[in-house]
């Protein structure tokens, strides 16, 4: 098993707002649970900055992750994330 951290560090308070409301509109994270292979896929808000935002992906390994990085959903995502100047930061643990 492998988790993803992934954490997405925005201008301000209004991109991650619009950031969010288009990942949610395009279904990223509900097309990505239903994945071969996906265990958790959650986004969470932090409680003291209205910056950034955390998501925790969880696969079965990495060759399904991979392969999620395949999808049109992902491809989304990533011009969203272009449209809200987001960085991310990705920390990866095996287990």
């Amino acid at each position: 098993m492998t988790d993803f951290y992934v954490t997405y560090r925005f201008a301000d308070k209004a991109a991650r707002d619009g950031f969010y409301s288009e990942v949610k509109a395009c279904g990223a994270g509900e097309k990505s649970r239903k994945e071969d292979g996906c265990i958790k896929y959650e986004f969470f808000y932090f409680a003291d900055e209205d910056d950034k935002m955390f998501l925790w992906e969880q696969w079965e390994s990495r060759e399904a992750q991979k392969k999620h990085c395949q999808q049109p959903h992902f491809a989304e995502l990533t011009e969203i994330k272009k449209k809200y100047g987001v960085e991310t930061d990705i920390q990866i643990e095996d287990r």
